[in-house]
This record gives C-alpha cells, sequence and structure tokens, in this order.
C-alpha cells in the first residue's frame, strides 16, 4: 500500500461522502486541508483529510476506508501518517458521531482519548438527519491525542 497527497480529492467524492454525507461540508473543510490517499496496485483505497485548526493544533475532517478495505488496517496506517506529518507536542483532534462506537473504538485503540462533546452538531449543521443504524447522530464527541511518537 502507497500514501502520498492527494491533489484533486473530489475525483473521490464518493469515498469522502462515507465519512461525511453532507457535500457543502465536505467543500467548506476542503480548500484548507491536506489530503492523503491511501492507494493499492493504483486504486485509491482510502483517504484522509486534515487542517490546521488553531496555533499547534490540527483536525481530522474525514477518514474513510472503501467497504472491500475495512478492518485491514488502512484507517490506521492513515492515521499513522498524519501524526508522523505533525510536530512533537502537537495536538491532533477528530470528531465523530455519539451514536458511532465504532469509530470511537477505533480513535481509542490509536491513540486518542475523550475531549468534548459539541452538542446538537449534526442537527444544527446538517440539513437532513444522519442515521448510524437506526439511530439519529445529533451530539459531536470530540477526540484529541498529543503528538509524542
Amino acid at each position: 500500500m502507497e500514501i502520498f497527497s492527494c491533489s484533486n480529492p473530489k475525483q473521490f467524492l464518493d469515498l469522502l461522502l462515507l465519512a461525511d454525507p453532507y457535500e457543502p461540508m465536505i467543500d467548506r473543510y476542503l480548500s484548507q486541508s491536506t489530503v492523503l490517499t491511501a492507494a493499492e496496485c493504483g486504486k485509491t483505497i482510502g483517504m484522509i483529510v486534515y487542517c490546521p485548526v488553531e496555533k499547534n493544533t490540527w483536525e481530522i475532517k474525514n477518514l474513510a476506508v472503501a467497504p472491500d478495505w475495512q478492518g485491514k488496517g488502512i484507517g490506521k496506517a492513515l492515521v499513522n501518517e498524519v501524526k508522523s506529518r505533525l510536530p512533537l507536542g502537537a495536538v491532533l483532534l477528530v470528531g465523530t458521531a455519539d451514536t458511532s462506537t465504532g469509530n470511537l473504538t477505533f480513535y481509542e485503540k490509536c491513540g486518542f482519548s475523550y475531549d468534548h462533546t459539541i452538542p446538537r452538531f449534526f442537527t444544527d449543521f446538517y440539513p437532513e438527519p444522519i442515521l448510524e443504524g437506526e439511530e439519529q447522530c445529533i451530539d459531536m464527541i470530540v477526540l484529541r491525542q498529543i503528538i509524542d511518537r
């Protein structure tokens, strides 16, 4: 597997929409972000989007792995690549829905821990309800990690 910078991430919109189902929200952060692509045999199988949010603090805005490649270490490799590109002592944040227990477990395994909750994020900023299984996503759980290698 190769991981490299992606200069035209919108060509993989279907993949980005797996992690963030609202294209206007993706458009809000994409232009100010760094996008890395994971590829296997020339085929894009995963992407991670991250950007600075304040001094010495970055946020993962989107992490998506193609369904056939999930559970094979692609997401963790992308997170680790981001961490390797940030300076020591930097803060890395990531947000996910309160209903996304699988995502919360994944990020905890990547070294993140709970920081805070943003109430009603998914109902305030998305025009349509977002469902995780049969549960509606309402609050965003924000996790953080300090880069220490």
